[in-house]
């Protein structure tokens, strides 16, 4: 059963997609590159498809499975196109392919100089009778991605689905026209969004919408869950001990508390309370499970592909007569082809939604049991989903609290088709804190499995031995895999692309650019910096502090007594990774570090803010607004001077600065203040100081409003940045890193 054809001959049958008539297209293209992948399997010939095209490239790529006579060359257009095609033997493959819709002509041209016989895809397409207008993929008719998260990192070749963005699009247009037609159209648009995102419960309300101008949409709506229906009755008689992980990318341990299905699920579960990731970033934590290895101490953060020949985990499972199958837009390229879903998505950030109906499928189609990797994005940034709208859509918080209940409903619908034999686990990499990224979600269902909580800690380098029980027993020895504390990691930050950012924009340094090494137990966490920098907190504490680079403050030590303990339980940071090539840019970062610790005027800038609330009494200043600089005030200031802040201004009760336990109150209860004793509103943030500053003079208040960076000023330091950053000066930054490298 080939769940996906059944529902395009629902969509078909009744037009629903006549809105979006290159759906189609993508549909019969698809069709004719599987025909023609399999002729070339058939006929055992040795091929090359080139283009300028990654994402189409992983496209074929996905269909061409494990067949390795079929090759894959892709060439930048916006280099010298010669010496990157002279490079090949020509000769050795029996038909060359080019796939690329914009900028082909590049290699046609080339081909024809040399006598080199070629066939371009879209030629084939057209011999068929498929004229298309644009990439055989590509569903979108724009890349909103931007619009509604400008400065976010796009996918392959920054080409991105947006489905969440059209559907966005579509939804606030049929809530802001009047034109009752368009309207319609708008809502049409809609449901056909819906159905190829799989999301049914937007579905169902699409429905029950248009049956109101039209009856024959209920008939979509039965067809439609009998397609369900029958599915479902499907899956629950197969008997197969299947175990599926279900990966929910940045959700960090605590942020599960609003999603009603997962807390449930928790309720019958075996709940890992301390559960971290060892470094706290998606591919190392894919690293960590498969390889059980360390990217740091064990040199393995450049392993790019995982196979069963690296993987203790992979062999193990196989050797146990599991398959393995990946579902996800993000690793795609992470294993080889066997191991890939046969749906190939052409997006980092596709709906959960369709993730889990791709699950479905495969499901339905194994014969073997198997471990899934269900990989979804939604409560990844840029926190895409369905409940955008004109109102929420620039607000990050808003959309990640959105994507991550969009996602437990998604849960709840899909889980609702698996049966009992099987086992799932419900886990996260990191979260969306700096340093609390570490602590991430763990949850085991079984039905044989006795429901409890794990105190003890878990690190996911030992991923591995949780699955061997767990197939081995059916049951988990927690004393075997658990222990006091565990060690975590994060690597000196080494994207060419980021550090040319960094080093061209004169972009502040942070610790986010520094590796460091670090124990976690239920008392503290204690992090050393390649830098040499130290912190230490209470676990209680750490959402409330964050280390500074450039300055060390009294508060990064909560406990100096405890230093030289945790000092002896982490070992040192290898001292010649920064010698391997992956580093090759990092280096620059040290160079940039020593020159702006030599003109760092940090210290004075505490200094003076410390001194401004010595004039004020306690309880005496409101800080405007309640986001990180009013939290990386509260940082630095004194123990007595933190009883001088009574409270901050946010028009968001849950802002940063709600974790203070202080009152949060909104700008327009700006005149209750003086009766509580507040003298002063304090601007701590330069980013948002102009919008700040108009917003008081609206706003009629008896209270001062106090500008740290005039007060700055006043002393005579220039700081053109929140008070936390440190950029340094143009003679800083000239430390020979390659700018605008090609790379």
């Amino acid at each position: 059963m080939d769940i996906n054809e059944l529902l395009n001959e629902i969509i078909f049958k009744y037009h629903l997609d006549r809105c979006y008539p290159h759906y189609r297209n993508i549909y019969e293209a698809e069709k004719i590159l599987k025909e023609l992948v399999q002729t070339i399997i058939k006929d055992h010939r040795k091929v090359i498809f080139v283009g300028n095209d990654k994402t189409g490239i992983e496209f074929i790529r996905n269909i061409s499975g494990n067949y390795e006579w079929i090759q894959f060359l892709a060439y930048d257009k916006s280099k010298e196109i010669s010496s990157q095609l002279e490079t090949v033997d020509w000769k050795m493959y029996e038909s060359i392919y080019l796939i690329s819709y914009y900028g082909g002509e590049y290699a046609e041209r080339w081909f024809r100089k040399y006598h080199l016989p070629y066939e371009g895809i879209y030629d084939i397409f057209e011999r068929e009778g498929l004229s298309l207008q644009r990439a055989f993929y590509a569903f979108g008719k724009e890349d909103l991605f931007p619009v509604i998260a400008p400065g976010g990192v796009h996918t392959r070749n920054d080409w991105t689905e947006s489905l969440q963005c059209e559907l966005y699009c579509q939804q606030s247009k049929y809530y802001f026209i009047n034109d009752q037609r368009a309207k319609h159209i708008a809502l049409e648009k809609c449901l056909f969004l819906a159905l190829i995102m799989k999301n049914f419960e937007a579905v169902q309300t699409y429905i029950s919408l248009l049956s109101k101008e039209d009856m024959c949409y209920g008939q979509i709506g039965q067809e439609i869950d009998s397609l369900l229906d029958l599915i479902k009755s499907f899956l629950m008689k197969k008997k197969q001990q299947d175990i599926i992980i279900y990966w929910l990318d940045a959700i960090r341990y605590g942020d599960e508390l609003d999603m009603p299905y997962v807390q449930d699920i928790m309720k019958k579960s075996v709940v890992f309370e301390n559960a971290y990731a060892y470094v706290a970033n998606t591919h190392p934590m894919l690293r960590a499970m498969f390889l059980g290895k360390k990217d740091i101490e064990d040199f393995v953060f450049d392993v790019k592909k995982i196979t069963r020949e690296n993987s203790v985990l992979i062999s193990f499972l196989e050797d146990e007569g599991y398959d393995i199958k990946i579902v996800s837009g993000y690793f795609y390229d992470a294993f080889p082809a066997r191991y890939i879903s046969e749906q190939f998505l052409a997006d980092w950030y596709v709906p959960g939604s369709m993730v889990l109906w791709d699950m479905l499928s495969n499901m339905i189609r194994q014969e073997q049991k198997t471990v899934y990797v269900i990989h979804a994005m939604d409560a990844h940034n840029p926190y895409l989903s369905s409940g955008m709208n004109d109102h929420n859509y620039k607000n990050k918080n808003v959309r990640y609290q959105l994507a991550k209940k969009e996602l437990d409903k998604q849960l709840a619908f899909y889980d609702s088709f698996v049966n009992d034999h099987v086992c799932r686990i419900y886990m996260s990499d990191h979260g969306r804190d700096e340093i609390d990224r570490h602590h991430v979600l763990l949850n085991i269902f079984k039905k044989d499995l006795k429901p409890g909580r794990v105190e003890k800690f878990f690190t996911f380098l030992d991923f591995n031995k949780l699955l061997r029980q767990l197939i081995k027993n059916g049951q988990i020895k927690e004393q075997e895999i658990t222990s006091d504390y565990v060690e975590i990691g994060c690597l000196d930050r080494y994207s060419y692309r980021q550090l040319n950012n960094l080093f061209k924009n004169k972009e502040p340094l942070s610790t986010q650019f520094f590796g460091y090494m670090g124990i976690v137990d239920k008392r503290c966490i204690y992090l050393r910096y390649t830098t040499g920098k130290e912190w230490l907190q209470r676990i209680t504490e750490i959402s409330l502090y964050k280390p500074f680079l450039f300055y060390d403050s009294p508060n990064d030590i909560c406990e100096p007594e405890l230093l030289s303990h945790y000092r002896r339980l982490v070992r040192k940071y290898p001292a010649n990774l920064l010698d391997d090539k992956y580093f090759e840019y990092s280096r620059y970062l040290y160079k940039l570090y020593n020159n702006i610790l030599e003109h760092n005027n940090m210290p004075k800038r505490i200094e003076i803010i410390n001194q401004v609330f010595t004039y004020y009494p306690e309880n005496s200043v409101a800080v405007r607004t309640g986001g990180i600089a009013s939290m990386m005030l509260y940082y630095i200031l004194s123990k007595e001077n933190r009883k001088k802040i009574w409270g901050v201004i946010d028009n968001d009760k849950e802002c940063l600065c709600s974790k203070l336990q202080l009152p949060v109150v909104c700008s327009n209860d700006l005149e209750d203040l003086p009766q509580l004793g507040v003298k002063v509103i304090l601007l701590p943030s330069y980013t948002y100081l102009k919008i700040l500053q108009e917003e008081f003079n609206k706003i009629p208040t008896c209270l001062d409003v106090l500008d740290i960076y005039d007060v700055f000023l006043q002393n005579g330091l220039l700081c053109q940045q929140d008070f936390y950053k440190v950029s340094g000066s143009e003679e800083d930054y000239d430390v020979g890193f390659p700018l605008d490298r090609e790379k």
